[in-house]
Order: C-alpha cells, then structure tokens, then sequence
C-alpha cells in the first residue's frame, strides 16, 4: 500500500480556521506542499503552499468539489457538544456521512478523523479505556463519533479507504483543570499524531486516544506504538500554574467518569 506523500500527496483540511485547525496547519506548513482548506470564509494569513475551497460540511455539492484531486482529507469541522439536536445533526451525523462518500467518489486514500474521548465518556474513570473497548459514548455529540467511527470501518472494508480516528482528548494550549493533567493534548502532540496518521503506510481503520504523555494518564493505548506516535509533552510540568489560579489538583479525583461533566450534565443548553 502506498503511503501518503508530504512533497506530492494533496491534504485536504477540514474545520481549517478553528483552533485546532489553526495550529495543524502551523505545524504541517513546513513539509506538506499542498494543504487545501475548506472554509466558510477568505483566510488572511494563507500560506504559499495552501490553497482555498470555499464552502462547509452542510453543503454537499461543494465538498464534492473541494474533494477532486486531493490524496488525503483531515476531517476536523464538527459543531460542539450542547447545541441543538438538527444543528448537530447536520454537521455530525450527515455532514460526516457527506464528506467520506465525496472522499470516495473522489478516490481518496487516507481520512483522518478527528473522533473524541466522548466516544467512551460514559465508562467509570476506574477502567482503563483503550480503542479495543466497547464504545460508551456520554452524549449524542459522542454517539456521532462513534458513528463516524464504524462508518471508516465500512469504507475500509468496502472500499479499500484507510483512515485514523484520533479520539481527541482536552487539546489546548495548557492544560486547565485537573481532568486535562490526564486528557491534555498538546499542539505539538497533536500536529505529531495527526502527520503519523497521515503518514502510515496501512493503518487499516485504526482508532486511537488523542493524548499526551501524561503522568496521570487515565487510559492506555497499544496503537500509539503501531502508529509510530510518540508524545513529547506532559500536564504535570504545568502543575504550578493551575495550582497558581487556585484550581484543585491534589485532592481526590472529581470526576466519576472518563468524560468528566459531559456525562451526567445536560445534553442541550437552557431553553432548547
């Protein structure tokens, strides 16, 4: 199977102008000549080696267009947990469904998904949650994730489409409360994981937690190896300055479950 290839291959990005968009391409600009952006609107700060396709994940025509000629798509555009169940829908569920079917139709070889740690959220912080699990999505914002997930295993077994699901923990700049000294996804992990996926020769339809090497890691991953990722950074070195805000992070752990207040909060917001 022949890999993804950084000086040639075409990545489109989807979900380019938010922030976990903005730093991937930050961090894939330097080695990846052709990175296409889906996005609602013109980008200001485009780089030489980024070209524009106008449009969003609700509007299937123009994924189909922004889907020809490209190698790879990395699928980050999603609308955020509590909002309103058609809103979700649509860019979760049916958007989801839009962009793998164009990725076929367009002969795409790799997706990379940026899937969630809520596909598991529902499962007692006590177990050691690997991809190997069953799924125990905490909300319908996790559930399209783990749609999405078993939808790449059907594009993989019938179509010869491999792809990477990265269940993506608390991905910030700095960790901010003690759950991310366990969850936190650093930038630069992030930009290293997602380009390992891009990179593999044949995932398959793999599934893997989106962490960092956290001392208090509350999951396990044997996938991290196969996919060559190996994390650099560790919540703990910020310890100090969520200590420094007053935040509580040496007394018991507060949150019964892997996917902290998302599993026992309110599915919608006030008044939906």
């Amino acid at each position: 199977m022949a890999g993804i290839d950084p000086a040639s291959s075409r990545v489109l990005v989807t979900g380019a102008t938010g922030m976990v968009g903005a730093w991937l391409r930050e961090g894939l600009r330097p080695r990846w000549r052709h990175l296409r952006l889906l996005v609602r609107k013109p980008v200001p700060d485009l780089a030489p080696n980024e070209e524009i396709a106008m449009g969003q994940v609700d509007d299937r025509a123009a994924v189909v267009r922004a889907m020809q000629g490209v190698d790879a798509v990395v699928h980050l555009a999603a609308a955020a947990y509590r909002i309103d169940l058609e809103t979700l829908f649509r860019s979760n569920a049916r958007g989801v469904f839009d962009v793998f079917e164009a990725a076929r139709l367009g002969g795409v070889q790799r997706i990379v998904f940026a899937s969630s740690n809520h596909a598991f959220g529902a499962w007692p912080i006590t177990e050691r949650v690997t991809p190997a699990h069953l799924a125990r999505p905490d909300s319908l914002y996790g559930v399209f994730k783990v749609m999405a997930e078993a939808m790449l295993q059907y594009y993989l077994d019938r179509h010869g489409i491999r792809s990477v699901s990265i269940r993506i923990g608390t991905c910030r700049a700095l960790p901010i409360d003690q759950r991310s000294l366990a969850t936190w996804l650093s930038p630069r992990d992030m930009v290293e994981m997602f380009e390992r996926a891009l990179l593999h020769r044949d995932p398959g339809a793999l599934v893997v937690n989106g962490y960092s090497a956290n001392t208090r890691l509350k999951t396990y991953d044997p996938n991290w190896d196969f996919l060559g990722y190996t994390p650099r950074d560790n919540a703990e070195e910020h310890i100090g300055m969520l200590r420094a805000k007053g935040i509580d992070v040496d007394g018991p752990w507060e949150l019964p479950e892997h996917g902290g207040g998302m599993a026992r909060g309110p599915e919608w917001p006030p008044g939906v």
